[in-house]
């Protein structure tokens, strides 16, 4: 029988999961500690969705391979786009991060979102 997953406790769903470093997009950049916990278990690098807690960061992206569907549930993000402008998102907040994004993430606190990650055809 298949039944529905409960993720109305997103933090606890996503921290069960073991907990992995986030590889930068260079070298000298913190890297904070991130757990995602997929709630597919047939999950495949064209979609993935699930839980996601990550520690405070900010990193460049270049280019972005998904369309990211993100529901924050804590903390915030900005994103600074290449001409300096910017939006934040917080608790409670849906946005999509559209592939080919390039611009700076930066989260000042820790965040814990619902995600659904739909990657490029190949």
């Amino acid at each position: 029988m298949i039944r529905a997953i409960d993720l109305t406790e997103a933090q606890t769903h996503a921290l069960l999961a073991e907990p992995r470093q986030m590889v930068m997009s260079a070298p000298g950049i913190a890297s904070p500690r991130e757990w995602e916990n997929l709630v597919v278990d047939r999950a495949s690098e064209e979609v993935r969705m699930g839980t996601w807690v990550c520690e405070p960061y900010t990193d460049e992206i270049v280019d972005y391979e998904y369309d990211e569907f993100m529901y924050l549930l804590k903390g915030t993000v900005e994103l600074i786009y290449p001409d300096g402008s910017t939006d934040v998102f917080g608790p409670g907040q849906a946005f999509l991060l559209p592939s080919g994004f390039t611009g700076t993430w930066k989260q000042p606190e820790t965040v814990i979102k619902f995600f659904v990650m739909i990657g490029r055809a190949a």
